[in-house]
Parts: C-alpha cells; sequence; structure tokens
C-alpha cells in the first residue's frame, strides 16, 4: 500500500509537469525514463524526464532540476539534432541505449521523432558483439585479483570482494548474451537465466560463511564462465587479429579498439586468449618516445586459429 501510494504521487506530479509542458512550442517531444517508467519508485526516488527540443542556437543540450508537486525531477533537454545522434549513435546495450530503450514516450508534436524512439528495440550483431567485448574486458581485472589475493595470501574475505566486484560485468555477460537488454539492476536479471552460476559467485559470498572450499570454488566456476565463452565473448578480437593476418602490437591493438569501438583495455583480453591458447604471443620493435634512439620490445598478438 505504501509503494502503491508513492506510485501515485509520482504519477500525479509527473502528469502536472506534463501538462505544463506540452504548451511549450520549443519541447517537441517527453520520454518518461528511469525507475518510474519501468520499476518501483520509492520516497527517495526522482523523476527522469528526456525533453526534446526544437533545433535553435538558443536552446542548447542541458540538465534542468525541477520540482512537481513535491517530487524532484531530472530533466534532460536535448535538442531534436542531438536527439537523433544519440540515438542512431548509441551502441545497443550501452547504459545510453538502455536507459532511452526502457523509457516511455509520453508525447510528441513530431512524427519522427516516434519514429526514433520505435528503432531503439533493434538491436544488431555488431553491438550485441561490442557489448560483450566490453563487459567482459570489465570482469577480467577483478577476477585476477581476486586469484592473486586467493594465491598469494588466502585471504577469503578480500578474495570473496574482487569476485563481487567482477559479478556486474560477468551478470551483463550473461544477460547480453542471452539476447536481453542489460539495465543497471543486471545482476537480478542475471540471477533469473543462471541462478546456480550467480548464486556460487554472488548470493552465497554475500550471505554463507566463508570458507577456503567455498571460495575455491567460486573462482573455479568464474574461471569455467569465461573459459566457455571465450570464443563469444571475445570474437571481436579474435576477428580483428584474423583479418589484419599478422602480429599486432599491444598498442595498436588499443588504438584500434579505442577508436572504433570506444574500448580500453583490450591488452588484458589479449593475454587471457593467449593464456587459452586462443591467440599466440609475439613482440614487434618499439620505441620509447619519439626521440628515442634505442628499440625495446612490445608484446604482441596474433591470431592462431583456422581462417
Amino acid at each position: 500500500m505504501v509503494h502503491d501510494s508513492i506510485q501515485q504521487k509520482f504519477m500525479a506530479a509527473l502528469d502536472t509537469l506534463v501538462d505544463q509542458v506540452k504548451v511549450d512550442r520549443s519541447v517537441l517531444a517527453a520520454l518518461l525514463c528511469g525507475s518510474l517508467s519501468h520499476d518501483i519508485v520509492w520516497t527517495k526516488s526522482d523523476i527522469d524526464l528526456v525533453l526534446v527540443t526544437v533545433d535553435d542556437k538558443k536552446v542548447e543540450q542541458s540538465d534542468l532540476s525541477l520540482y512537481a508537486d513535491g517530487v524532484s525531477v531530472h530533466a534532460m533537454l536535448i535538442p531534436r539534432t542531438e536527439f537523433r545522434k544519440m540515438v542512431e549513435g548509441s551502441v545497443r546495450n550501452s547504459f545510453t541505449h538502455s536507459f532511452l530503450t526502457k523509457g516511455r514516450l509520453l508525447y510528441t508534436h513530431d512524427p519522427t521523432i516516434a519514429d526514433l524512439c520505435a528503432t531503439l528495440a533493434d538491436s544488431g550483431r555488431r553491438d550485441k558483439q561490442v557489448q560483450l567485448l566490453r563487459a567482459a574486458t570489465h570482469a577480467l581485472p577483478a577476477i585476477d585479483k581476486a586469484h592473486k589475493w586467493f594465491v598469494t595470501r588466502g585471504d577469503l574475505d578480500y578474495t570473496a570482494l574482487w569476485i563481487l566486484y567482477a559479478a556486474t560485468p560477468l551478470a551483463q555477460v550473461e544477460v547480453i548474451g542471452a539476447g536481453r537488454l542489460a539495465d543497471r539492476e543486471v545482476i537480478p536479471q542475471a540471477m533469473l537465466l543462471n541462478p546456480a552460476f550467480f548464486k556460487t559467485v554472488y548470493t552465497d559470498l554475500l550471505n554463507a560463511r566463508k570458507t577456503r572450499d567455498s571460495v575455491q570454488a567460486a573462482l573455479d566456476a568464474i574461471d569455467g564462465y569465461v573459459a566457455g565463452r571465450a570464443p563469444m565473448v571475445f570474437e571481436s578480437i579474435l576477428d580483428h587479429l584474423r583479418d589484419v593476418g599478422e602480429a599486432r602490437s599491444c598498442r595498436e591493438i588499443e588504438d584500434h579498439f579505442k577508436r572504433n569501438f570506444d574500448i580500453g583495455g583490450v591488452t588484458t583480453a589479449c593475454e587471457y586468449l593467449a593464456d587459452q591458447g586462443l591467440i599466440g604471443t609475439a613482440s614487434t620493435p618499439a620505441r620509447l618516445t619519439k626521440k628515442s634512439n634505442v628499440e625495446v620490445q612490445e608484446l604482441a598478438f596474433f591470431y592462431i586459429g583456422p581462417s
């Protein structure tokens, strides 16, 4: 009953504000995003509202904190052209894409905005590859840290903490790999898809007494999980190295993925793939600075799988 009354209060505040905004002809559309659009709000929630404005030099993209009938509203004012770029340029399953897709178009004076919103449900194979790579790459450093503290210190609590850090990106791998939209509450989503795995690496580590056997079991589960999905989640790296057909230095690989996909830290992923025997390790000559007069050897990787 309490949640129902809070929800009703927020909806009433939203209706009041939208009635006001609708008569502002410089605002072309309003999208309700955040918890009120798809989840349960509580007393400390606010309303997330995206307002698409006319294209005018005097109307800039900005954030504005509003107050409607006692409720805080986070309003994002985005000119129509910028909104189009945001929708068409956002990688599917990125935070921006998820935020907008789980939103709801409240009204629009421009049918093209409704058409843009309709495309948000589309998800391409390339976008899926990029987001799987991003999630898996974020998971690897935490997994490595967990192994280090388990092996070198035997510290079960700190090892478990690093495993829990890895739980979110691993949950993103699970949800995105299943073709679902990953949002901020991705761990509960993943637990529905793979309850046994996330019980071992998440729920049990939070609630059960930690023993050396239970922490080792969590590490083993994670290692098996990542290894079993490596060809899928790191497909973008494997494809890139196969396409170039020769060894590429870490610097070249990092530059490629940062420039084309806005993903950093792929050297860690390459090292993992090399450990798994999926790519080879080599070295290429490099100079430390543009003024260096000696060459050193830089770590490089190459494709060794079938062409």
